[in-house]
């Protein structure tokens, strides 16, 4: 069959889901609590099935990264199917997730971030020790929110999600103690090239010792009185074989951090310090077998304060500082690097908007959150940002003077996003955007509006 054929075909498929789910979803307005497909499917006691479909559109004016057309448009559809087991002490879970793109074209940038047709997410069993079965340990394909997710996330707003090949154990201790360890092998989403990714190929995901990850984690809500006290390691390391390029990573990530959720009528505060050392490679090219020395460090701090009103007003200030490489010709490398850390709930959404990452970067910022109803929510954000070292590059545009003359400062931006929950816990529709008045690197202004439809069921 064509490529242009089965383009055609996926576009009807998708557009006959969503008709589909929006048929479907009318009868759910009566319902006075979330509709799940357990309760029409009557499932043996221990097993729970659920499916997540998500389609969102997105388009993009005067784009900032370079290679990238300067005008563009995506609609990204994702669909999760999750089966889950447990009988005693006993867990499985089988997750399948379908993630495609439609409407990017031969001048699109799309990567691996935005389609990953037909493959398992999630495929794992587990066990769970002790008398007071505190102790959960899973074997297989997970993925999973760890700490603040600056370091180890499962995606929320980007299209793929971050997945791990291996072993995760989860212990409950005393006084509301909780502590994880990881040992795995990351998942390496297949396809990866632009031929294959346009026409939503479907190609087996793999993992293997090629990129090795390590963490632990251990959160202390009653160690003070006024916040919670966490404390982390993470581990990567790299290696090149004949199926796979790396950076060669091998540095260690290790930090703590230190939060004070919000509470109507009080202050609330987060304080989230990283280090980073070790030794990496400056590209992932065959050719580039020089180690350059990894010494990188990352910072936020931010003070709120939730108002004791009916929206629920809520007003964060913000920094962020993330390490730079200050000389781009020695034999090291200061570049923080985020990891598996998805940086959408700071820097704004991913997707064709993506010009910042967690590297390189100095940013304050102002952030506001409000209810207009129960099921209706704004949050706006206002940043000015910097680059940390002029002389390194700018987060995912490929933007670089390695002279430093062009300056710190590439400017401000603006982002906005609305949420409502039509059926509350079945049908969310979310809109936003972002305006990015860009300087000195570049003076693009880039305009970026997407709009989505969530159905959980």
């Amino acid at each position: 069959m064509s490529s242009l054929g089965k383009r055609k075909i996926d576009t009807t498929v998708a557009l006959l889901l969503l008709s589909f789910l929006l048929f479907s979803s009318s009868f759910l307005f009566a319902a006075e609590n979330p509709w799940r497909i357990n309760d029409a499917i009557n499932l043996d006691d221990g097993f729970s099935f659920g499916i997540v479909q998500r389609t969102r559109f997105e388009n993009i004016a005067d784009n900032v990264q370079l290679g990238a057309s300067k005008n563009d448009q995506v609609l990204a559809i994702r669909t999760l199917l999750n089966a889950q087991y447990s009988k005693g002490s006993f867990t499985s879970q089988i997750e399948f997730a379908d993630i495609r793109q439609e409407l990017a074209d031969k001048d699109s940038i799309l990567k691996s971030r935005t389609v990953n047709a037909a493959d398992f997410l999630q495929a794992n069993v587990g066990y769970r020790f002790g008398t007071q079965q505190n102790t959960w340990a899973r074997l297989g394909r997970f993925s999973e929110d760890w700490g603040s997710r600056r370091l180890m996330a499962r995606n929320r707003f980007r299209n793929t999600i971050n997945a791990f090949d291996g072993l995760v154990v989860h212990h409950d201790g005393d006084n509301g103690v909780h502590t994880r360890f990881m040992a795995t092998q990351v998942v390496r989403r297949l396809p990866g090239d632009f031929a294959n990714l346009l026409d939503n190929e479907i190609e087996s995901d793999e993992s293997s010792d090629a990129q090795q990850f390590y963490g632990f984690h251990t959160s202390f809500p009653n160690l003070f009185d006024a916040f919670t006290t966490e404390a982390f390691y993470y581990s990567i390391k790299e290696k090149d074989t004949s199926k796979v390029r790396t950076r060669n990573k091998k540095f260690d990530s290790m930090g703590f951090r230190l939060r004070k959720p919000p509470r109507a009528g009080e202050f609330e505060f987060e304080i989230e310090t990283i280090f980073q050392t070790g030794e990496r490679r400056g590209s992932a090219a065959a050719t580039d077998t020089t180690n350059l020395d990894h010494r990188a460090y990352f910072q936020y701090l931010m003070l709120g304060y939730t108002f004791d009103v009916p929206s629920n007003l809520r007003l964060q200030i913000e920094i962020d500082y993330a390490s730079g490489d200050n000389d781009p010709f020695d034999q090291d490398t200061e570049r923080f690097d985020s990891l598996f850390g998805p940086t959408t709930f700071e820097f704004a959404v991913v997707g064709l908007y993506d010009p910042f990452n967690r590297s390189n970067i100095l940013t304050p910022g102002i952030r506001l959150f409000a209810d207009f109803s129960p099921d209706v929510s704004l949050m706006a954000s206002y940043r000015h940002w910097w680059l940390a070292d002029a002389r390194d590059s700018w987060g995912r545009t490929g933007l670089r003077d390695r002279s430093g003359q062009s300056g710190r400062y590439l400017g401000q931006h603006l982002q906005l996003r609305l949420r409502w929950d039509v059926i509350p816990g079945n049908f969310r529709i979310e809109t936003g955007g972002v305006y990015l008045d860009s300087k000195n690197l570049s003076n693009k202004e880039p305009k970026y509006f997407y709009t989505s439809a969530t159905f959980t069921f």
